[in-house]
Order: structure tokens, then sequence, then C-alpha cells
């Protein structure tokens, strides 16, 4: 069986929200607070740890109960697994209620302060949510939890003695324990014949007996205490070192090394998965000190666990010992290296009114954040275009999946360009940072520094805009798509976005800007660019001045015939531009001093995704 989906209901900011996992591996991502820890939280507390003593977590009704939501509501987390065997079909008989053959979960706490403790909580099965006929069975299902924010090196030192006993439990059979534990407590007990022992005995005794003997004389001597694993493996440290060097305390090995060390503890509890039917493996933010290689490399190794899992089958009567991993992030390191059918976007967004809300509730929560989810294994791309997004999310574009606003160009030079002309010509800086045009600029290019720039490599948005709008959730606040016009093809290329995403465009989520020609031929449109332009050409080819004078137009041409001609010069060879290179040339011209005339579609895209509005209610400006 695995974990297919899981709604949540009055659990923080989940007042009604739905996730879907996939098979083996599922990355929840998204930006801080849109909330993946309370989604993980919320399995924790309805799925059994493989070690009773590693619960760590509550039900809370002050925390955990939703903003907004009466006191004595319920909270709800309902599980649906899916895929069973056909030993667990006929093992899960009595749970299994409903015509799907689903085996449904779902776990109540009530928050009602009159109800005893005992009665609060309840375990239902079934879409009808009936008591839950064998309870006994749910312990056949079992997590194991890699917190946030380790501290690595803390955790393995053996002071307290409980996570390195844990691993002994793993790794050793009872039988090896108890040989370990009769070894080292004869040790102890030889320890305590020795001389020196003996002599530190002997010299207490004559202290004692000095003023023990007159009244009633007391002696002394050394036993050892018998001690249990936790206790004797307090005296034991882990090290670590570089291979071919002697390993040494982990102080000396650098975070990130520890704390893949310390994961490598939390997994080894997946060694013990063929005691369950299902062990999830919740993991929040493992990339934590980890650098990228050593993230795709431990990402691959856990996916490669939980498929081995799902591939053999178990003994007659046994538990079939299946593996999944669920893994909140922020590393587009970890979202370029699986395919995006693995991964969970967790988004938050107004929680508007809902029918049903009491009146008080209906006014305050436009105020509040819900979280919703998208699982983009669930949208309905062509295989060929999900291809193409999977081959195409990089780390660097991978970015766009943690981003509020994104603007999508074409190529690297409006890559390059766009931010620089953004701060330094669209929102430029005020002599008076004082006065309103100064401080719309500054609050502007602060957000424009958030937005992330991904050029999608040709002209083939949809794919894109359709992960971004998946299946009718809006991953992000604004989409700005900008696109050369290309002799009409841009304006096609709009009305086709226009056409599969209006609602989108309708609600101010989606813009699309067109070009005249390209970026390079709008922007020698206005005379006023050509000094700038002809010497980030000079920089790339210092000997052809004359193929550039050769243009020779006149000042009283219009823009659109100035940019025809250039663009028709790129076309044709007479011009060699490298975009790229050239974009580079003159972001840095800009940077030094040097101003754009930035054309009107680069304009619009730009103040599209940084929409201004004043604030009325203070002096501090804001942005919508």
């Amino acid at each position: 069986m695995r974990l297919e989906e899981a709604r949540l209901k009055n659990f923080r900011q989940c007042y009604e929200t739905t996730v879907r996992f996939s098979e083996h591996v599922t990355l929840l991502v998204g930006e801080n607070d849109a909330g993946k820890s309370s989604i993980v939280d919320a399995l924790r507390l309805c799925i059994s740890p493989v070690m009773p003593s590693r619960q760590g977590v509550w039900f809370d009704s002050i925390r955990d109960l939703s903003a907004g939501a009466e006191p004595g509501d319920a909270i709800e987390v309902k599980r649906t697994y899916s895929d069973l065997t056909v030993e667990e079909d006929a093992f899960y008989t009595p749970a299994l209620v409903d015509e799907h053959r689903n085996l449904v979960h779902t776990t109540t706490y009530r928050t009602d302060a009159a109800l005893p403790r005992r009665l609060r909580l309840s375990h239902l099965v079934g879409d009808a949510k009936i008591p839950d006929p064998e309870p006994e069975n749910r312990e056949r299902i079992a997590h194991v939890y890699l917190q946030p924010l380790r501290d690595a090196s803390s955790a393995l030192d053996s002071a307290g003695g409980n996570r390195l006993a844990d691993v002994f439990r793993i790794i050793a059979t009872d039988d090896e324990i108890e040989g370990f534990e009769t070894k080292a407590n004869e040790s102890l007990k030889a320890l305590s014949a020795d001389p020196t022992a003996a002599k530190v005995v002997k010299g207490i005794q004559e202290h004692l007996s000095a003023v023990t003997r007159p009244v009633r004389h007391r002696i002394i001597d050394v036993k050892h205490r018998e001690q249990r694993l936790a206790a004797l493996v307090r005296s034991l440290r882990l090290h670590m070192a570089a291979e071919g060097l002697t390993p040494s305390d982990l102080a000396g090995s650098g975070l990130g090394y520890a704390n893949l060390l310390f994961i490598a503890t939390v997994v080894l509890e997946l060694a013990r998965a063929d005691e369950f039917d299902l062990l999830v493996l919740l993991l929040e933010e493992p990339e934590a000190h980890l650098h990228p290689q050593l993230q795709t490399v431990l990402l691959n190794y856990l996916q490669e666990q939980a498929e081995a899992s799902s591939c053999g089958v178990a003994p007659p009567g046994t538990p079939a010992g299946r593996i999944q991993v669920i893994a909140t992030s922020h590393s587009p390191n970890l979202v370029a290296s699986v395919s995006t059918a693995n991964v969970v976007v967790v988004r938050c967004q107004d929680r508007l009114p809902v029918v049903g809300d009491p009146p008080a509730a209906s006014a305050e929560s436009i105020l509040r954040t819900e979280t919703k989810t998208a699982h983009l294994g669930d949208l309905t791309l062509a295989p060929a275009d999900r291809r193409k997004i999977d081959r195409y999310l990089d780390v660097t574009r991978a970015s766009l999946l943690f981003a509020r606003q994104i603007v999508l160009v074409e190529g690297i030079a409006e890559g390059i360009l766009l931010r620089t002309l953004a701060e330094r010509c669209v929102y430029p800086h005020v002599a008076d940072s004082e006065a309103p045009a100064g401080v719309r600029n500054k609050r502007c290019r602060e957000q424009f520094r958030a937005i992330s720039v991904v050029p999608v490599g040709g002209v083939d948005f949809l794919p894109f805009l359709r992960l971004l709008f998946c299946d009718g959730l809006a991953l992000a606040d604004r989409v700005v798509v900008v696109t050369d016009g290309d002799g009409g093809a841009g304006g096609a290329r709009r009305d086709e976005i226009h056409q599969e995403f209006q609602a989108f465009v309708d609600a101010g989520h989606l813009t699309v800007c067109v070009g005249g020609t390209t970026l390079e031929a709008e922007l020698y449109a206005s005379v006023a660019n050509e000094t700038a332009l002809k010497e980030a050409f000079l920089a790339q080819h210092p000997r052809s001045a004359p193929k550039w004078d050769a243009l020779n137009l006149n000042a009283d041409i219009t823009r659109a015939q100035r940019a025809a001609r250039f663009a028709q010069a790129l076309k044709s060879k007479e011009l060699d531009l490298g975009k790229g290179d050239f974009a580079h040339v003159l972001a840095g011209l800009v940077e030094n001093g040097a101003v754009l005339d930035t054309p009107a579609y680069l304009v619009e895209a730009i103040e599209a995704v940084t929409i201004y509005v004043a604030s009325t209610s203070s002096a501090e400006p804001e942005l919508a």
C-alpha cells in the first residue's frame, strides 16, 4: 500500500486542504509559511512512529485549531491508502467499508475544553467515518521523522545516549546487544579491582576510619554498577574523517557531513520497514547544510530505497515492508533532481468567506491565509510537454516554484537585461529619496529583486504556464510573459495564451507583453540608445565600426523603421551580434551610468509585475 492522499480540516492554516502524494517520493515545495510543516506535523500526529519514544508531538487546541474556527470545532486529518496488495486487502477487510476498496483512516480531535481528554481523540475508518473495528492494525503503518534545523554534532554526541543506543538496537540483534552489555560490565568489574582503584579506596578508608572508629566503624569499597545499553554508549563517541585520514571528533568534520551522518542514523530506521505494511519517511529540509551534489545524492538514494521496497514480495503472513518518502524543501537543487510528477507545490492564499462561515468568521477570513496544494503529477500535460519541463527545470529555473512574481522571457538576453533595466531605468534612484517618486522607485526595486526572471529558451510558453496555473490554482501571484513581435507571430502567441488562460488574465494573475520586432531591434529604435548599443557592439567586434556605421539611418525616420532596419541587419548577418555577450556588456554599461530608453513593452512587463499602490493609512507606501 501507499499513502495516496491526505485531507486536513481546521488544522492550523489548513482549513480545507487536500494533499496528493506520489508513489515513491514526494517533494513539498513552496515559500516560507505556506503550510509545508503543518502537513508533515498532521501526518506525525496521526501515524504512529516506528519507535514510540519518538512521538514528540500531540494535538493542542490552541496551537492547532485554525484561526477563526469556532472553539470546540473538530480537527480532522483523513488519510487514503491505495494500491493494497491482495494480502493487505484481506487483512484490512473489516476497515474496507467503501466501494473503492481503498483504506481510509480519519483522525478527529475535538477541541471542546469541556470534554475529558480521553474522549477528544478518535480514529475512524472509511468515508462514512465509522469506529475502527480493529484499531491495533493501525500500528502496521508507521513513520520515521527527520526534524528541520538540526544541530547534528550535538544530537550525535552520546551524552544522552539515546541516538546511538537506537542505532545499536536497529543494527544489532538482541543476543548481540546482550553480549555487548555482558562484556562491558565484565570490563567495568575488572576496573573496580584494579590496583589504582584499590589505592584510592585505601586512601579514603584511612580518613574515614579516623573519624568513625571511636563511634561505629565504617568500611568502604568500589563496586561497578550493572549498566544497560543506553548508559554504556554514553561514553562512546562517533568520529568521522575523509577516507584515508584518522576519524576525529565530529566538530572537525563540518556541519554538512555531520548533518549527513545524523541523517544516516535516521534513515537506518528504514531497516525496520519489514515490520510494517507501510513506513513513511518524513523529512523536513533534508538539504540543510548539504552542498548541492550531496543533496541530489541523498534524495536519489532515498528514492532508490522506496522504489526497491515496492518491488519485493513479502513472505505470506508478513508485513509488506513498503517505504514512502515525503520531504519538505526550499532547495531548487532537489526540485531539479526529480520529475515534476514527484513535486507538490504548497501555496498560501487569501482565505475568502465560504458558505456556512459564521458572520464574524466571514468578516475576518479575508485577512487570513489558507494552504492550498497542487500535485504537479496530476497536471494534465502531454508526455512531451512534461519531458520538456523536466529537462528544462534546472537549478536556476526551478526557483519559479518558490516565487510569487515571475517573468517568463524567450532567451538569455532578456534574462540578463530585464533586471538591470528595471532597477536602473524604469525605477531609477531619485535624488530626493523621500519624494513620492523616490519612495515608489525604491519599493519597486526592492520587490523586483525577489522576482524570478526565467528564460524558457524559445517561444513555447504554454507548458510553463500550464505548470504555473496548475488545473485552476495559480502558483504565483503574478506571471508576466515577454515575447518578441516576430512579424505578427508574437501577437498570435498572446492570443493563444489568452484563449487558454483568460480567467487568470482577467483576475490580474497573467499579463502578456509583446514587442514589435526583437529585443535588440526595439532598443535600437530609440536614437537615444545608439551610443550605448554601439559601444556594446564594438566590445564584441572592435574592428567592425564600419559595419555599424553602414546602417546609416537618419534621425527623421520612425522608431518602427529603425527597429525594422536593425532587425533586418541581424537576420541577414550584416551585423554579427552574439546576443548573450551583447546583453552582458550592455547591462554593464547601464550599471556604470548609461541610461537606456526602455522599450514600451518591457516597461509594461516590469510595471505589471511590480504594481504599486500608495498607502492610504500612513506615509509608508505599499506594493500590491
